[in-house]
Parts: structure tokens; sequence; C-alpha cells
């Protein structure tokens, strides 16, 4: 018998996860991948490579843990070069990589040494830039080597369905190289308050009850949608606020934005804040660690997602499995997150298309509110779930 569960664990395939980064106050959304990797763990030999952080010592279904070693360019050169001769002698040969270029062109270096089988994530679209932003020979030299890396792994994996062909296209990729991969949300952190818990932490955040509270998650920058909020707040304040959502035309409560992250337009978006036109409306929490946003979810009324680009938004799926609406545009793969069929998705830029959306949202009453967060939440637990994502990446081994 113990034989047989030896053979069993000897049959099972070997991945490196790389994780550009992992710490306790992790901000970005990184902090999913263990979640990620306890369920791979059900299904695979996993080994974890933490390029940058401060990493538990121990990650549940992570049979070896690493830290990528080194200071400094030569030294994260070294580091990388040493941590892949590390997982080649305990018997691994196949990586999966999100973003790590380092990583992956150490990988594309080393293969005729150690045969390995290289898995790369990719989504988005990078030439989204702003107006006034030209592209510069950095940027060109980075185009240059993701198209390189791109076509040289062995597959170039991303998700959702409408990012394949696109992300194909990007990079010069034949389709038959392309391969399907979901992002993933633990529904059990990410989870609705129940009354009596969500009262006490609008109340900390000094929402009141009866505020409609719009809450913006992402990173500060035009690619984001961020020079949007201001004049989004603007349009649903003076609609909600002035009656003109009303029943009776008399007015029905105050409108509140909060924004969390951080990035290239916080400044401006500082100064649009400190704006007296906005009463004070919208606050900047800064960059939120990861493990303190569930609450921050479940407590707003709307989460809105104005992007010009995106990928395979984790926000979208975080502000589901808490059981928030959400309205957000048609950016990358965002419509198939949401689903077909979800009513509150505007065209990439469509500003009047955004207002309105949200407006139908202010205007939803609360128990209708909390109905639609709660099929978006099983949406997210039936498709999005880490099992399920693990189950996926598995078949891809």
């Amino acid at each position: 018998m113990g034989r047989m569960a030896g053979d069993q664990r000897a049959a099972r395939p070997r991945l490196v996860y790389v994780v550009p980064h992992l710490s306790e106050t992790e901000s970005e959304h990184f902090a999913h991948i263990p979640a990620l990797l306890a369920a791979l763990g059900e299904r695979v030999d996993v080994a974890a490579a933490v390029e940058r952080g401060t990493p538990p010592a121990r990650l549940p279904g992570v049979r070896l843990l690493l830290r990528v070693p080194g200071r400094g360019r030569l030294g994260r050169v070294l580091g990388t070069a040493l941590t892949i001769h590390r997982c080649a002698r305990a018997g691994y040969r196949t990586y999966f990589l999100r973003y790590s270029t380092l990583f992956v062109i150490a990988l594309i270096l080393t293969r005729p040494l150690y045969r390995h089988r290289i898995l790369l994530w990719r989504s988005g679209l990078p030439d989204v830039r702003e107006p006034e932003q030209r592209k510069t020979l950095g940027d060109r030299a980075r185009d240059a080597v993701n198209r390189a890396t791109a076509r040289l792994v062995h597959c170039l994996v991303t998700g959702p369905e409408t990012m394949v062909p696109r992300m194909a296209g990007l990079w010069g990729v034949p389709r038959h190289r392309m391969r399907l991969l979901y992002n993933d949300v633990d529904a059990r952190r990410f989870t609705p308050l129940d009354e009596a818990e969500r009262a006490r932490v609008r109340a900390r955040l000094g929402w009141d009850e009866e505020e409609f509270v719009m809450l913006f998650v992402h990173r500060l920058s035009y690619r984001k949608g961020v020079r949007l909020l201001t004049p989004l707040l603007g349009a649903v304040r003076s609609a909600v606020e002035d009656g003109v959502d009303g029943a009776d035309g008399a007015s029905r409560t105050r409108v509140r934005l909060a924004v969390a992250g951080d990035g290239p337009e916080r400044a401006r978006l500082a100064r649009e804040a400190a704006d007296p036109a906005l009463g004070g409306r919208m606050r900047l929490l800064g960059a939120v660690p990861n493990r303190d946003l569930p609450e921050l979810y479940a407590a707003a009324d709307c989460v809105v997602m104005p992007s010009y680009e995106e990928g395979f938004p984790r926000v979208l799926l975080e502000a589901m499995a808490s059981a928030t609406p959400v309205v957000t545009t048609n950016a990358g793969g965002s419509a198939d997150v949401v689903g077909a069929g979800y009513p509150y998705v505007a065209p990439v830029g469509d500003l009047d298309t955004l207002v309105a959306h949200v407006r139908a949202v202010a205007a939803t009453p609360p128990a209708e509110r909390r109905a639609l967060g709660l099929r978006l939440r099983e949406r997210a637990e039936r498709e999005f779930s880490p099992e399920r994502v693990a189950a996926m990446l598995h078949a891809l081994l």
C-alpha cells in the first residue's frame, strides 16, 4: 500500500510556480497566489520560486519553497540562475511565470542545459497609454523583448476567452501554442458581511448608512481610467443628490467615492479630490494591503472600474466574490468575467454610459442590489475558484 502511494506521487507532474512578489502586506494581486498553490498542491508537486518580498517559511501545497537570492542587477541575474539550477537538481523541469521578465529570459538561455518547459502568462494591452505620452526607445525595447520571449517559450497562457486571439495577434504567437487559463479568487476570504458587521465597518470608515458609496480599487494610472473618476463622481452626485433619480423628485442620498491604490496619477487625483466643488466626497485611501480589501469591498455599495485597458481583472473577481455590484467597461476580458447579459458594462471611454450604469445601481432598492451581488458571487465561486483554476493549470501540464 505504501509503495503504491509512493508510485502515485512519483507519477504526479512537477511544476515551478514563479512568484514575482509575496509578503504579508502585499497590495498587489500576487496575494492570491498562495490559495491557488494550496489547491494546485492537491494535484501537482509544486515548487515556488519567490523573486521579491518576505514570503513565509512555508506555503500550504508547496513542497519546495525558494527565495531567489541576490541584490542589484548582477546579483539578481546570478540568483535567478542559481534558483533554476536548484530546481533542476530537485527534478523540476516545468515552469509557470507571470510577468517575470528576468526569470523567463534566464530560462530561455539555460534551456539547452536543463531542457525545461516554459509556460508564460500574459494578458492586457501594453500599447494603451496617456494621450500626451509618446512611445520611448525603452518602450520599444521592452516590446521587442516581450515579443521575443512570447515566441520562444513552450506556450503562451492567457485568459479569459476574449484575450486568447488578442494575445496571439499582439505577440505573433501561433494559436496552437496558446493556452487558456483563468484567474482565481478565494471566496472564503472575499465574502459578504452580515448586516451588523457591514454597519460596523462602514462606521469605522466614516461612511453613513444612508450614503451610496462607490469604490475604486486599482493602480492609479491612465490605463485604469483614473481620469474618469472625478467627472464620474460629479455627474452621479448631480443626478442622485439633486433628486433626478428619486421617485418623488426629492433628494435621495449622499454619494461618496473611495479610492484604494497608488500610482502615477495619484498627485493629479489628490488635487481633484481637494477641489471644494467635490465637497470632500472623494477620499484617497492609498495602497491598501490585499488582506484588508475584503471588508472594503463588502462595505461598498458599488465597485467602479472605468478602465481603458485590462486583461483578466482580479478587481472584478474580488468585488464579485464580495457580492458587491460592479460597473465596468468592456476593456480586455472584463465582459467575459462578469458574464454574458450582465447589465452594467460600458464601452471603453464612454463616460455617459458609466454614469447611467452607476445611477441605475444607486436607484436599485437595497434588497435587489444584494440579490445582484449574490448572483455575481455565485458566478465567482462556480467559475473562478482556486480549485477550478488549479484543475485548468494541471491540465496544461
